[in-house]
């Protein structure tokens, strides 16, 4: 893993996120529950996190969102199914 970071969930933040390599992204509730699990490819990563704001929404009330960034896609693959069998999160279809 090359970057870990934590940010509130907005169209604001997710424009600071690195788009140079792909990446790992956890949505989380206000109690840190796995919400959402993901991979965005390199130069799609701002692109892959808008598509989960409805309409015109600024940001998602009470969530965070923590980015792992990687090398490549099979460490990415790698990453989500750890994270899948770990947490199970509530609106990954299983």
């Amino acid at each position: 893993m090359l970057t870990k970071m934590h940010i509130r969930f907005s169209r604001r933040a997710i424009k600071q996120l690195p788009d140079n390599k792909p990446g790992v992204y956890i949505i989380k509730n206000n109690r840190g529950t796995n919400m959402y699990t993901g991979i965005a490819k390199r130069g799609q990563v701002l692109e892959t996190l808008e598509n989960h704001f409805y309409g015109g929404e600024k940001y998602v009330p009470g969530a965070w969102l923590q980015f792992e960034q990687f090398n490549n896609l099979t460490e990415c693959s790698d990453r989500l199914k750890q994270i899948l069998e770990r947490d199970k999160p509530k609106y990954n279809k299983s």
